[in-house]
């Protein structure tokens, strides 16, 4: 029981140091999870051993080389993950912007695989295993539309809906009502909602039994992607949903 305690400790390490994004110090890590600086400093040493995690010149932490071996092992062994690869191609070369694809599992999902824009963009969110919230996600919003109403209103009443952004829908039925208008469209919509400055569009990829396992999202600027864009790119992103499903099946 004890070293499972330790992974769990270790996990939860790895998952604060790669959203922080940089370096980090044994202070902060052992502050940040409640951890005594003894325990995390234990940790780390362990992890650097195989270069889980790297040390750096001025004494900070930092995910390592290994991990992009692990993440490399997941994104390609998944079966989504290869049957989308063509598509996602053909969308980043018709609209010249970001696409992801999010794979859905257990309640959550997480950006699984990303093709950058040859244009200029920043993304804060949408690093590769993150997870993206449903709520204000166009990918997020696509899934949920797919989802079995008992499940759809099972998410609604528990989700907390936070504002990311000044322009975030945080009231539920809001959220419901626009959820009802992306099923009529076959493509869903997010307007600098989880991101300033940014504009989604997607569509859920679904199995067999018609159940949401994926999402297509195209992300671009908002000043260069207008209203005409996202209605030309939702419904080229919704027909390879579609045809992604088909394969899945």
């Amino acid at each position: 029981m004890q070293n499972i305690e330790v992974i769990k400790k270790a996990v939860s390490m790895l998952g604060y140091m790669a959203r922080k994004n940089e370096a980090v110090g044994v202070s902060e890590l052992a502050r940040a999870l409640s951890l005594p600086k003894t325990t995390a400093h234990r940790i780390l040493s362990t992890l650097c051993c195989d270069n889980v995690v790297t040390k750096t010149e001025g004494g900070l932490y930092k995910i390592g080389p290994t991990v992009l071996l692990w993440s490399g092992g997941y994104r390609f062994s998944s079966g989504i993950i290869t049957v989308a690869r063509p598509w996602l191609e053909q969308l980043r070369e018709e609209s010249q912007e970001t696409i992801h694809l999010s794979v859905y599992e257990h309640g959550s999902a997480q950006y699984a695989d990303r093709l950058d824009s040859p244009q200029t963009v920043v993304l804060r969110w949408s690093r590769l295993g993150m997870p993206l919230p449903l709520y204000c996600t166009a990918a997020g919003r696509a899934i949920l539309t797919a989802l079995p109403e008992e499940q759809l209103e099972a998410y609604m009443s528990a989700a907390i809906l936070e504002p990311r952004t000044a322009n975030t829908v945080t009231d539920p039925e809001e959220l419901k009502k626009m959820l009802a208008r992306f099923r009529v469209q076959g493509y869903s919509e997010e307007i600098e909602e989880n991101e300033e400055n940014i504009r989604c569009v997607g569509a859920a990829i679904t199995n067999g039994r018609g159940y949401p396992v994926a999402a297509i999202s195209l992300t671009a600027p908002s000043f260069r992607f207008t209203n005409e864009d996202a209605a030309r790119m939702g419904a080229l992103i919704a027909s390879a949903a579609a045809e992604i499903s088909r394969k899945l099946s």
